[in-house]
């Protein structure tokens, strides 16, 4: 019943990730925090007068630190390809050398289960990296506003699927029903995203053939399931899921010290202990779960999808506040709650890309859907307009989002 991440993607991702979900096993450790290492370090050299040059300084591993000037040196048409993506090194390729760089960098990093990631800025330059020990580093996208380089966060769009399980404190969420579930989707040159909520009573087809509620297919599964189901209803090629259940949902929220959230009505809901009054206010994890839960509302589970991606937008907003530097701790704290199969590369380009957004400008829909009943069972049957709005999705981008 958890959205985000998104907060996570938001927070996702996020939040869309700041508030659903990643970590390739969470558990109740403390996180760990970005690590700023000194002394300074220096790398430059001596050129001709005709040769581009670049001397970067930063606090930091110097193994970060050499291989931002490589990147410098081989953008400029003076050095040899530095230790990064065969993608990114091809964008690097692009550059345009104005003038020598003489820069001072600041950076951070932190371990996450699966690896290291970093982050390096200067003035408008932004350089991603990720390591398997925190020594060597590989660089896998930024901006290099100074090179006259567009923003570059993956050679392709990012398509991951979001779960928020049923799961309460004590229960597996990766064998719990699937209460929330959205699309995150976010264009490789952090361009645009977008949010689309599916109703968990969904009527859909599974890989092994039958129909089922969408809710009850990784109970007893898990989430690998979720994702071949969803590829299935949908037709796109997700790069992953995170997933996270009652219990990390609120400690995500609580870890990044809540948030600001426009509430869009007065609420007083029993059931899911949502009392809110309407306005903006700061919400800790217990009361974003509660406003997260409540489906006693005019539209019900549809309404509630909605406010799920309501909640990655605000955490994302908290998360974008806090500045780039920050994405190598969000991403730890991500990783202490949540579960994903996405890799330490693919969360930090994520993450980085959405910095690039307005998340207020960011589509947050639910897929249209007509209520009925298959034997017994209540469920969603998917309207004409819900597939119409998956195979807009093939891009990466919403380009009609249905409002």
């Amino acid at each position: 019943m958890i959205s985000c991440l998104m907060k996570t993607l938001t927070l996702v991702l996020a939040c869309v990730l700041t508030v659903t979900a990643c970590g390739s096993g969470a558990n109740d450790t403390t996180t760990t925090s970005p690590t700023i290492a000194p002394p300074p370090t220096t790398l430059a050299t001596t050129t001709t007068m005709d040769e581009f040059d670049a001397s970067i300084t930063g606090s930091g591993p110097a193994g970060l630190i050499e291989a931002i000037r490589a990147a410098y040196l081989f953008a400029g048409g003076t050095g040899p390809r530095p230790p990064a993506t065969a993608a990114f090194a091809t964008h690097l390729g692009t550059a345009s050398a104005t003038g020598n760089i003489t820069a001072t960098y600041e950076t951070a990093v932190a371990e996450l289960a699966d690896g290291w990631v970093g982050v390096g800025a200067w003035n408008d330059d932004l350089v991603l990296a990720v390591s398997a020990d925190g020594e060597a580093w590989t660089l896998v996208g930024g901006r290099l506003a100074s090179m006259e380089l567009a923003p570059f966060f993956g050679d392709a769009a990012h398509q991951l699927f979001i779960v928020g399980s049923d799961a309460r404190t004590k229960e597996d969420p990766l064998k719990l029903r699937a209460d929330s579930l959205h699309i995150i989707t976010v264009a490789p040159d952090g361009s645009s995203a977008s949010i689309v909520g599916i109703p968990r009573d969904s009527y859909v087809e599974t890989p092994s053939g039958g129909k089922r509620k969408f809710t009850n297919v990784m109970s007893g599964n898990g989430p690998e399931l979720v994702v071949e189901t969803a590829e299935l209803l949908t037709g796109l090629d997700f790069d992953g899921y995170m997933v996270t259940g009652f219990a990390g949902f609120v400690r995500l929220v609580n870890d990044y010290g809540g948030f600001e959230i426009d509430i869009p009505f007065n609420m007083a809901e029993p059931k899911s202990d949502a009392y809110f009054t309407a306005g903006k206010q700061m919400i800790d994890g217990f009361q974003a779960l509660a406003f997260a839960r409540n489906r006693t509302l005019k539209g019900g589970d549809f309404t509630r999808s909605f406010h799920h991606g309501v909640i990655m937008q605000w955490g994302l907003a908290s998360v974008i506040g806090k500045g780039v530097l920050e994405i190598p701790n969000n991403l730890a704290i991500l990783d202490e709650h949540t579960f994903t199969d996405l890799s330490p590369e693919k969360r930090l380009l994520v993450m980085a890309a959405l910095f690039e957004l307005d998340p207020f400008e960011i589509p947050n829909v639910v897929v249209d859907g007509t209520a009925g009943m298959a034997g017994a069972a209540s469920v969603v049957f998917l309207n004409d307009p819900a597939f119409e709005m998956f195979t807009d999705l093939a891009d990466g981008r919403l380009d009609d989002p249905g409002e």
